[in-house]
């Protein structure tokens, strides 16, 4: 028997984490441009904020995608003891979404081929994605289109 192609699931895993960059990139954005606009920095403010707010969530995506030990510590009775954790993987569905990522699956592209929260890619994952997304738009705000250059 030949094992089941994952291919169309892969496929939306991908929309589903790249509509989230786009959106938490847009959101940067215009977060940039609320603080950059009234302070006088402009648009090369928005690019400063974009840069430090993509290198901040560049740091936690990763800190998000480290595994989880395989090990933990009991501490009773003035004893300590070290327990192997179970890590067989069989909990499914317990991933809960965000109004966030409500708000995102309600996108055009992913109203139409949203999969469950269980099966998408981790949040550590998609905002470290979303962070690669925030830094290329600041580069790009630079190299192409010349803001503060």
């Amino acid at each position: 028997m030949a094992a089941p192609d994952r291919s169309p699931r892969r496929a939306r895993q991908a929309l589903d984490a790249l509509v989230y960059a786009i959106a938490v990139t847009g959101v940067a954005f215009v977060g940039g441009g609320l603080v950059s606009f009234p302070l006088g920095g402009g648009l090369v403010g928005v690019k400063y904020f974009l840069f430090l707010i993509g290198f901040l969530l560049f740091g936690y995506g990763a800190w998000q995608l480290r595994p989880d030990r395989p090990w933990d510590v009991d501490k009773s009775d003035g004893e300590i003891e070290i327990v192997r954790n179970d890590t067989r993987g069989e909990v499914i569905g317990s991933r809960e979404e965000t109004r966030f990522q409500a708000t995102v699956q309600r996108l055009p592209p992913l109203s139409w081929y949203s999969i469950p929260p269980e099966e998408r890619f981790s949040p550590g994952a998609k905002l470290f994605l979303a962070s690669i997304a925030i830094l290329l738009a600041s580069f790009l705000m630079e190299a192409v289109f010349g803001v503060g250059a």
